[in-house]
């Protein structure tokens, strides 16, 4: 018999992904050990435990845990996985409380090609490790430009979200402060990498041409198969 997390746990995991990637997360799931444990608290959340709005997807609201805690899948159980439930598995991991699972997750997930992973990627862009923040600035700035659905679903996502974003830049800024593994902390002319990445996500859903609200989108980024 195969083990899994509790139904509350797996609960809070479902709805960590839009509806049309649940079937994945759901066998995703048979992957992590069933001792682990996902926080009630959401990555909206404004300091007191308790979500005053939604995060959207495509329209779709997702409930994303703060924190999660398990042992990362090993690699031969992920290689017989398909695409999108090595993304599923990588989303909840980019949730985790050991931050070295949450830089690997963001690596892994800058190479998803799928819309329902961008709050995956930002949500880190509010916390305080700043490889992550510099990953995700790269990223933004070099190699999104040249998949256009795709930075189609980032700008839209960034568009759809602006209390999350708010929020996310709040922490950002708080922890720019208060990073001491960051080298440039005491230099005022330096931009957070966090922050900086959240610059340029702002940058490409507002700065007009095919990323403005009024163009028409490029066609959805196509689902990976599972």
């Amino acid at each position: 018999m195969i083990e899994v997390p509790t139904p509350t746990v797996a609960g809070l995991l479902l709805r960590a992904v839009p509806q049309p990637v649940r079937r994945d997360a759901h066998a995703a799931m048979h992957t992590l050990a069933p001792w682990g444990a996902v926080s009630a608290q959401l990555v909206q959340d404004s300091g007191g435990g308790v979500a005053d709005h939604d995060v959207h997807v495509d329209g779709d609201p997702v409930h994303i845990p703060f924190r999660t805690s398990f042992p990362w899948p090993s690699s031969a159980v992920l290689a017989r996985m398909g695409t999108r439930r090595r993304a599923v598995v990588a989303a909840w991991m980019s949730r985790s409380e050991n931050a070295g699972h949450r830089q690997r997750a963001v690596r892994d997930l800058l190479g998803v090609h799928e819309a329902w992973v961008v709050p995956f990627v930002v949500a880190p862009c509010g916390e305080y490790v700043h490889e992550i923040g510099a990953d995700v600035d790269r990223f933004v700035r070099t190699e999104l430009g040249r998949h256009p659905a795709l930075r189609y679903a980032y700008a839209r996502f960034v568009r759809d979200n602006p209390r999350f974003l708010a929020t996310t830049r709040h922490r950002a800024v708080t922890f720019r402060h208060l990073d001491h593994r960051w080298p440039h902390r005491g230099d005022p002319d330096r931009t957070y990498p966090q922050l900086a990445a959240l610059d340029a996500l702002s940058a490409l859903a507002y700065r007009g041409g095919q990323d403005h609200p009024g163009d028409p989108a490029p066609p959805r980024v196509a689902a990976a198969a599972s």
